[in-house]
């Protein structure tokens, strides 16, 4: 079935049959200074662009937020840390009606690349949540043995990494409970709660002291 010749020319249905053909998108990227996997943008735009060229769908971007500051790292070295909200209009182009999502992208860089790198990382986890974009095509759990876990496990999610640095780099109490409200997606992560909690009682200790 092609989607552009759906009788139906709402937004809705027509990202519903968007998200009825996307295909998984593995983790197939690698970050070489921080070791572990990722998918890219350019990985989510080469998969989606046929679908919404399909069904009839464009994306408008427009910013809402924009802020920046500098700091230092532990190593003295100079960073910006970037943070953008946008909002990306999904409009069908058969009768012009569209849905809004809201996206924030953060990110840390020594250079220019901040801001581009937020806006990539916004797009992608919009893409990402609005279509439950799977990282392998599903099998029977049956068919699968999972392997032992030993070892050190290997964080892959590049914005839980970044999370994880701000609440490391936390100067004071205000700073880490800013750190906590910015990443409610990471709240109920293990590992990321457990270091607020960790910096937190190291603060408080030095505050006291």
């Amino acid at each position: 079935m092609i989607m552009s010749e759906t009788k139906n020319n709402s937004i809705y249905v027509r990202l519903g049959q968007v998200m009825q053909s996307i295909k998984a998108i593995g983790k197939n990227q690698t970050n070489v200074q921080q070791k572990f996997k990722f998918r890219g943008i350019d990985d989510f735009m080469n998969e989606l662009h046929d679908h919404f060229a399909d069904a009839g769908i464009i994306i408008i971007p427009s910013e809402t937020e924009h802020m920046q500051e500098q700091f230092t790292t532990n190593k003295g070295s100079t960073q910006f840390r970037t943070r953008l909200h946008i909002s990306f209009t999904f409009v069908s182009t058969a009768d012009g009606s569209s849905v809004t999502a809201d996206g924030w992208g953060e990110a840390a860089d020594s250079g220019d690349k901040g801001y581009n790198k937020c806006k990539s990382i916004a797009l992608k986890y919009v893409l990402m949540q609005m279509f439950l974009v799977p990282t392998k095509d599903l099998t029977d759990p049956d068919s699968e043995t999972p392997e032992e876990v030993t070892g050190k496990v290997t964080i892959e999610d590049p914005d839980l990494v970044l999370a994880l640095q701000l609440v490391k780099e936390a100067n004071n109490v205000t700073d880490l409970k800013q750190v906590w409200r910015e990443h409610t997606a990471f709240q109920s992560n293990k590992q990321f709660y457990a270091a607020v909690q960790a910096k937190n009682r190291e603060l408080s200790a030095t505050l006291g002291s």
